[in-house]
């Protein structure tokens, strides 16, 4: 016994494969890039006339300026290669390879690709991962020892309700033992064979969850929170994707509507201090997403697609999941890059119809919003509902004056005001 908590300690102190992979790829590129610099001085040092003046100090700054204008970028890109060949694509820091990732995340490559790495990267020599299809169930699949397969219907783990309660109250992951005073929940993990399961969370629901054998350290842990974020918003897109295709011809709505009710609900509002933010009941024509860019700053988004089909919610849907996704891995930065993006992705769906859409930013005491249809209307509540927002322009409005409320077709959606708090 004492033996064996001595080797967990000391495996705790050695650097893990990962970590150990990312150090040698570290060490090599730069080894290179420094033997590639010296032997190029050498060079240049040895065929520059011994007459010239200066010829030493020549021969640096040539030295330099090839360094920085042409080696630096080769090795640059050099060390991506490495990166992506031993730790995957998913796993670097690298932001272009992470970028280059991140256009491949999809369903597949979750399964493939991504799942086999969360389970290394935890150093367990088994995992499972829980995937939310159309239906409302989960599909499994296993990985052990380098091998991955599918669990057939047969042996299909059933899923409670109270375990989802239970992982959606786990944010951060948990260990078995959490789990210890829930005799239920310890059955849950006993029956997946964990020791530490991680969930995949988009707007307080769980779209699958990944079960390993080993708990992993702090380091691992925020790795996987960066890969368990966009596996959930994969699955999201997934299941809206199979709806969209089973929808195309506009038939059997309100089956299809009752089966991805729970997917089409209002963002999430943020609690931001000295704000008192309130959503409307929504309808199936109008959606809203609250997120973060990269400079921190909180934005939001209304989108009406143009009709009022109860299925139009899943296109709008998806196409505030791709926004939102953007957002989590910091790659929008104001209104240009929401508003091309929404557009971009309008146009890949083939959406003919006019849609309308209304971008805003919370600052600290005012807010700014640029408004794009005739339907939408921003009123401020103690001034006998005066409009206070122009379409086209980029609209500073300040809120010392009172409340302010977005209307669509006279409907309240959204209702912003200065909190008493302080």
């Amino acid at each position: 016994m004492k033996f064996s908590l001595y080797t967990n300690q000391l495996k705790r102190l050695l650097p893990s494969n990962y970590q150990l992979k990312q150090s040698l790829t570290i060490i090599l590129t730069r080894t290179t890039y420094i033997i590639i610099v010296l032997l190029t001085y050498y060079f240049i040092l040895r065929n520059l006339p011994k007459d010239l003046n200066y010829h030493l100090e020549m021969a640096f700054i040539l030295v330099m300026a090839m360094s920085i204008l042409i080696y630096l970028p080769l090795v640059e890109k050099f060390t991506r290669k490495m990166r992506v060949k031993l730790l995957s694509e998913y796993l670097t820091d690298d932001a272009e390879s992470y970028r280059q990732a991140i256009k491949q995340f999809n369903y597949d490559s979750l399964v493939k690709h991504v799942f086999p790495d969360m389970v290394k990267i935890t150093e367990s020599h088994a995992g499972t991962i829980a995937l939310l299809n159309p239906l409302g169930t989960f599909d499994f699949h296993s990985y052990f020892r380098g091998r991955q397969k599918k669990l057939s219907p047969t042996k299909e783990i059933k899923v409670k309700q109270s375990f989802l309660e239970f992982l959606r109250s786990k944010k951060n992951g948990a260990s078995l033992m959490d789990a210890i005073h829930s005799t239920e929940i310890n059955n849950d993990f006993m029956e997946l064979h964990a020791n530490f399961i991680y969930p995949f969370l988009f707007r307080e629901k769980v779209f699958g969850f990944l079960a390993v054998s080993n708990i992993p350290n702090t380091e691992s842990k925020h790795t996987l929170s960066l890969l368990a974020g966009q596996s959930a918003l994969a699955i999201h897109n997934h299941v809206l994707s199979y709806h969209i295709t089973e929808n195309k011809k506009y038939q059997k709505e309100a089956e299809y509507a009752d089966r991805i009710q729970d997917l089409l609900e209002t963002g999430k509002i943020p609690d931001l201090p000295g704000w008192s933010i309130r959503a409307y009941p929504r309808n199936h024509g109008n959606l809203v997403e609250f997120f973060q860019v990269e400079d921190g700053s909180w934005y939001f988004v209304v989108l009406h697609a143009g009709r009022t089909y109860q299925h139009i919610g899943i296109i709008l849907s998806y196409i505030l999941g791709v926004v939102y996704s953007q957002s989590r891995l910091r790659l929008l930065r104001g209104f240009s890059d929401i508003k091309q993006l929404i557009t971009n992705t309008f146009q890949k769906l083939d959406w003919n119809n006019k849609y309308e859409l209304i971008i805003g930013k919370i600052d600290f005491n005012e807010i700014y919003i640029i408004q794009e249809g005739k339907q939408f209307k921003v009123v401020r509540e103690s001034n006998d509902e005066e409009v206070v927002a122009s379409m086209g322009w980029k609209n500073k409005i300040p809120m010392e004056k009172g409340a302010i409320q977005i209307l669509f077709a006279e409907q309240a959606i959204l209702r912003f005001s200065l909190s008493d708090k302080k």
